[in-house]
């Protein structure tokens, strides 16, 4: 066994000797005629290419197919019904051509279209999907698929109403002047008489959001059925419909009214009378104008409100002045209300000796302050005639015991009424009162 062995490695060293031997020899021997037998073998291949010219079939997916004579379908009244891009699905095409143009078949040198010529009547058409190559670069053998339905319509118009809506928000500062709105009101729309007739209107929307100038632009619109929902704009045929919307857009200022600015006669009001209050309502208004106008305006005059002579409060009505080159967005009458009351002055009466009350028999009373000083404030006509004996400070002592007491002090200005009425400031507001037995 050791010496089969070893007599197989030796013949399998002598092969691989003789192959290697037998591939130098072919590639060193007669190099000339083995040149000369390769430029043959070229040049007889060129010949059947050239000459013989093979044919091979190529298969070329995803042809696009496109519509032949659909404008003479929309001259006769008709259209075409249904989502094009369905019918017009990609087909896949196969080819019979010369090997030398097999390179140059592929989908950009094949049409594929569907015919609609020669159609006559409103209804579902069964048509075939005719395929040609350009440049006679070979022959079409199969289309798949073959041919598609495609559903035929009368061809209409119809004229729908058309809505403005808004959405979204001005900046702030800014007005829109919905009121000057201009934008297109009625459209006619083309397609399916099936599908026309479920249109009955249209709205186009205009986004307010940091729109800072008029807005004059086309917008596309939106259609609707009866039922409110939203139409397809794909049913139409031709220029899709849109609304031309022009909106004023200003910018905008409120500014307050100046009453005290308005009134005439202020220094001539009734004697000792004066205005404590002066309120416009509204209190401010809206303006709109050139930024640069609004600029200038801090605030806005009435006509002028005679005052002269009044001694009470009342409630009147005037109208805004508005500067040149602004618009005002509120009401051009203010309601005013001029509060008109009594001058008020004040009064001091000092060392005002206090007066104990309530003192039982048999007992002495004494006080560490006898005397106050008392600040009486209140309308002119009142104060300005009050007198010392008109004037009472009190500390009650009535049913106290013999001891030391923190006692309030009262006052009484007249008479009770006017004492609620006037605001008095006395400079010790409480005493200490000692009470002895006799």
């Amino acid at each position: 066994n050791e010496f089969e062995r070893r007599d197989r490695v030796k013949i399998r060293k002598i092969d691989k000797k003789a192959i290697l031997a037998g591939l130098k020899s072919f590639c060193t021997k007669n190099v000339a005629l083995k040149a000369i037998a390769l430029v043959f073998a070229v040049l007889l291949w060129g010949y059947v290419l050239t000459d013989q010219k093979p044919m091979r079939t190529k298969i070329i997916p995803e042809v696009a197919t496109s519509f032949d004579g659909e404008a003479e379908l929309i001259a006769q009244g008709f259209c075409i019904r249904g989502n094009r891009e369905e019918i017009l699905q990609k087909v896949a095409v196969t080819v019979r051509t010369q090997i030398t143009n097999y390179a140059y078949v592929n989908a950009g040198s094949i049409s594929a279209t569907i015919s609609l010529r020669n159609i006559s009547e409103a209804r579902e058409y069964e048509i075939p999907i005719q395929a040609n190559v350009s440049s006679a670069l070979g022959v079409v053998q199969t289309v798949s698929p073959s041919s598609v339905k495609v559903q035929i319509d009368t061809l209409v118009t119809k004229t729908i109403p058309v809505t403005t809506s808004f959405t979204g928000e001005l900046p702030n500062g800014y007005w829109a002047d919905t009121d000057a709105l201009t934008s297109t009101t009625r459209l006619d729309v083309t397609g399916a008489k099936t599908d026309i007739s479920n249109i009955t209107r249209a709205e186009c929307v205009v986004d307010l959001n940091d729109k800072t100038s008029t807005i004059y632009s086309t917008f596309d619109v939106t259609m609707y059925d009866k039922d409110n929902n939203v139409v397809s704009s794909d049913i139409l045929v031709g220029t899709l419909p849109s609304s031309t919307v022009r909106l004023p857009i200003y910018p905008m200022k409120s500014v307050p009214i100046d009453v005290l600015g308005s009134l005439v006669g202020t220094d001539d009001l009734a004697k000792n009378h004066e205005i404590v209050n002066a309120v416009a309502t509204p209190a401010t208004v809206r303006i709109v104008g050139e930024q640069s106008v609004l600029d200038a305006i801090d605030s806005i005059l009435l006509t002028p409100i005679a005052v002269n002579g009044l001694n009470t409060t009342s409630t009147v009505e005037s109208d805004l002045i508005l500067p040149d080159g602004v618009r005002l967005l509120d009401s051009e009458k203010v309601s005013v209300l001029i509060e008109i009351q009594e001058m008020q002055m004040s009064q001091l009466f000092e060392q005002l000796e206090v007066q104990i009350v309530g003192t039982e028999k048999r007992a002495n009373v004494t006080l560490d302050v006898s005397t106050v000083d008392l600040t009486v404030e209140g309308r002119y006509s009142l104060v300005s005639v009050l007198m010392r004996k008109d004037i009472t400070v009190q500390v009650d002592v009535t049913g106290l015991a013999p001891g030391v007491y923190k006692l309030p002090l009262n006052v009484l200005v007249r008479d009770e009424a006017a004492t609620v009425e006037l605001t008095t400031t006395l400079s010790v507001t409480e005493v200490t009162v000692t009470i002895t037995q006799q």
